[in-house]
């Protein structure tokens, strides 16, 4: 018999239940004999009580002890009475008696007391009989009583265990080891079948033997399936390798912990990375190997988990060169595996293309400063960030003096170099790389200072520097000299106006007030709070 066999556990489990139920059986039983024992016991001392009440209430009412003492020599002869005694109305005991078994004193327990009431009045209370039970002998009855309800139960168990157990040995588990010894004979991929035992034809037993043959010979046709399935699967995999390995998108495979699984040499070639490099990739988290930004790369992560879609996104890579390198990046991930799957595009092209183009719609294509569309763009930012901070923002208008005569005396090549030359000292005026500096119009520039206040000390030094450096003269490539000026108006936001459009007119206007004031100067706005 195998240690762990069915048969053997089968055995344990029958065991261990009979032993549980006839542990609980005795507990049970012991509690309701004793509980038994002791309402019994009550019973018969009341009945005792009962039975010489009257004599006693007699003999309380004469205050007769002699009358009293042979009630209660009566009473205490009972095995169950301890001690009985007759108490009179104060308490006191008028007669008492201990019972003694075999010379020993009984042991006292329960106590049971009932008033004596006098023979001609019931109404009036003349004493009081009170009787002590033999707890001793109660408890030792409730014992024996459950000792014998207990080994009853136990032996019935026990019974009870081996008959299951024998007709579980011969019923179930001798076919099922036959059974067991015919299949290991089998020789496996033949069409063999089991036989049915005598006997159990159309029991479960039989119904067992049935469903193995039919197995047998789903399994039979199962093989002969999967010799050719294997041959179709292999050219499959063959051909999916080949469309892996030679696809023009970069294709990659991370486990749930973003740990690299595989990937294509396009996906290699896209990060920059040789073959002989690609355990490196394995080793550490891919994602922060890999992209310039990862918290975004995650973020598409954890998007395409979230609704079980394939989600998409442009990308910057880690670049160790000068330029940076753009992926257009296809993120899905694969049901209760967790597993990501990735497809990216090369598209640092097409960026470079798009930020080119959008540097040109943005800045002016002779100064390189921003032209007015950005400028009014970044005013109107500076202006929104402004409100929620509780910041101010400061506006400098400015127009060159003089650059009419610049381009009519020394012509129009002349008068680009100069504007030039005066974009480039304004954005050494400024002094932040946050400023805003920017031409909108022919001889016409805009300066933005986010955060800076009519109060602060460097707005009129900025101003002051603005109008020092383009009063400065300028040396053309052709060694004449140029001279302009410079006229500045200044407007603060939200002082002057509340939006970019009355700013910049009250900049406006208070630049030409410097005009008609002499030029080559510069002046706040007309606060209207005075």
């Amino acid at each position: 018999m195998r240690r762990h066999g069915l048969q053997v556990r089968f055995m344990m489990a029958v065991v261990l239940i009979t032993t549980v139920l006839a542990i609980v059986a005795a507990v049970v039983s012991y509690g309701l004999g004793y509980e038994r024992a002791l309402a019994a016991g009550r019973g018969t001392v009341n009945g005792l009580i009962t039975a010489v009440e009257k004599s006693a209430s007699i003999g309380a009412y004469a205050q007769d002890r002699v009358l009293l003492q042979e009630v209660i020599d009566g009473i205490a002869q009972h095995e169950l009475v301890a001690q009985v005694e007759v108490l009179d109305t104060t308490g006191h005991p008028l007669v008492t008696r201990r019972s003694v078994r075999d010379g020993v004193q009984k042991m006292a327990g329960e106590v049971v007391s009932r008033d004596l009431l006098s023979p001609f009045d019931r109404s009036e209370k003349v004493g009081r009989i009170r009787v002590t039970a033999d707890n001793v002998h109660m408890e030792n009855s409730a014992r024996a009583d459950a000792k014998a309800l207990a080994w009853m139960f136990v032996t019935q168990s026990v019974v009870l265990a081996l008959l299951i157990f024998g007709l579980g040995n011969q019923l179930v588990s001798k076919p099922i080891v036959r059974l067991a010894s015919l299949l290991r004979t089998m020789k496996p991929g033949t069409s063999e079948e089991l036989g049915q035992l005598p006997g159990h034809e159309h029991d479960e037993i039989g119904s067992l033997v049935d469903g193995a043959n039919a197995l047998l010979r789903s399994n039979h046709l199962a093989l002969n399936k999967e010799r050719e399935l294997r041959a179709e699967i292999e050219e499959m995999e063959a051909q999916y390798r080949q469309i892996f390995d030679s696809s023009s998108a970069g294709i990659f495979v991370l486990g749930r912990d973003g740990h690299l699984i595989n990937c294509n040499p396009t996906a290699l070639r896209v990060l920059g990375v040789k073959l002989d490099e690609m355990q490196r990739l394995k080793a550490k988290d891919f994602v922060r190997q890999v992209f310039a930004r990862p918290d975004r790369a995650l973020n598409l992560i954890d998007e395409a988990a979230r609704c079980g879609e394939t989600v998409s996104d442009d990308l910057e890579l880690i670049h160790h060169g000068d330029l940076p390198r753009w992926v257009h990046c296809l993120i899905s991930v694969q049901g209760d595996s967790h597993w990501i799957e990735g497809v990216m595009y090369d598209i640092t092209e097409r960026k470079r293309a798009e930020a080119h183009t959008q540097h040109q719609a943005e800045h002016d294509s002779l100064t390189g400063l921003r032209n007015r569309a950005a400028c009014d763009v970044a005013l109107d930012h500076f202006m929104a960030e402004a409100t929620v901070n509780h910041v101010p923002v400061s506006v400098l208008y400015i127009d060159l003096d003089g650059f009419k005569q610049v381009n009519d005396r020394l012509g129009h090549k002349a008068g680009d170099l100069v504007l030039i030359e005066c974009a480039n000292r304004l954005r050494s005026a400024l002094r932040r790389s946050s400023d805003l500096v920017g031409r909108i119009g022919g001889d016409e520039f805009v300066a933005g200072l986010y955060g800076v206040g009519p109060a602060d000390p460097v707005l009129s030094q900025i101003a002051s520097d603005i109008v020092e450096s383009l009063c400065q003269p300028i040396i053309l490539d052709d060694g004449q000299v140029a001279y302009v000026g410079a006229s500045v108006g200044i407007a603060c936001y939200p002082i002057h106006g509340p939006n970019r459009k009355q700013i910049l007119s009250a900049a406006d206007e208070a630049m030409y007030g410097v005009k008609h004031s002499g030029k080559n100067a510069y002046a706040l706005a007309y606060s209207p709070q005075g």
